[in-house]
C-alpha cells in the first residue's frame, strides 16, 4: 500500500518559532531535507505519495495533512525558483499562499471545528488559484466525498483539501520535477 514519507514533524509547525521556514536552520529545514530525499528519488515514488495522499481518510492517515502542507510549500518554493509560480487564473502567485502559510494564517486552532478556520481558508485560496481543470476536480471531489460519507463534514473537508493539494501539485508538475 502506498504511504507518506513519514517525516517526524513537531506538534506545532508553521506557528512555531523553531519551524523557521525559509532558513537553513530549524525544524522546517530538517523536515524538508527528509521529504526531498524521499520524494525526489523518482517519478514513481512521487506517484505513490500522491495515491497515498488521496487514499488517506480521517480514520487511516497514510499521508498526514501536515506532511502534505510541507510538500505543497516545497512545491511552491520550487515554482518560484523555476518561474512557474503564477496561478493559472491570474489571481496572484503560489508564493503568496506560501507566504501566508509561513505567517501561520492557515494554522487557526479552530480549524477542527465545522465552522471553518485556517485550513478551510487554505483550501479556498488554493481552489481560487487553480485553473478550470483543477476547479472541476475540486467540485467533483466535494460531491463524491459528500455522497460517500453521507454528508459527514470532517470526511468531506479532508477529501476536498487532499484533492486541492493533488490538483495543485499536478499543476506545478510535481510528478515531472519533484520538489
Amino acid at each position: 500500500m502506498p504511504r507518506g514519507v513519514g517525516v517526524p514533524l513537531p506538534l506545532e509547525t508553521w506557528t512555531s518559532p523553531t519551524w523557521n521556514w525559509g532558513s537553513a536552520r530549524g525544524d522546517a529545514h530538517d523536515a524538508a531535507a527528509v521529504v526531498r530525499a524521499e520524494l525526489n528519488t523518482d517519478v514513481e515514488r512521487r506517484r505513490e505519495w500522491l495515491v497515498a495522499l488521496i487514499q488517506s481518510t480521517p480514520m487511516m492517515r497514510l499521508v498526514p495533512w501536515e506532511e502534505a502542507k510541507l510538500v505543497m510549500a516545497l512545491a511552491w518554493q520550487l515554482s518560484g525558483h523555476r518561474g512557474t509560480d503564477a496561478c493559472e487564473t491570474g489571481d496572484g502567485s503560489w508564493l503568496d499562499v506560501m507566504e501566508r502559510m509561513r505567517q501561520g494564517v492557515y494554522e487557526d486552532t479552530d480549524e477542527k471545528s465545522l465552522s471553518g478556520g485556517g485550513d478551510r481558508a487554505l483550501v479556498y485560496e488554493m481552489e481560487q488559484r487553480l485553473g478550470p481543470a483543477g476547479q472541476g476536480l475540486m467540485g467533483q471531489a466535494r460531491q463524491v466525498a459528500s455522497e460517500a460519507t453521507n454528508g459527514d463534514e470532517e470526511w468531506t473537508h479532508d477529501a476536498v483539501r487532499r484533492a486541492a493539494c493533488a490538483a495543485m501539485l499536478l499543476d506545478l508538475e510535481f510528478l515531472e520535477v519533484g520538489i
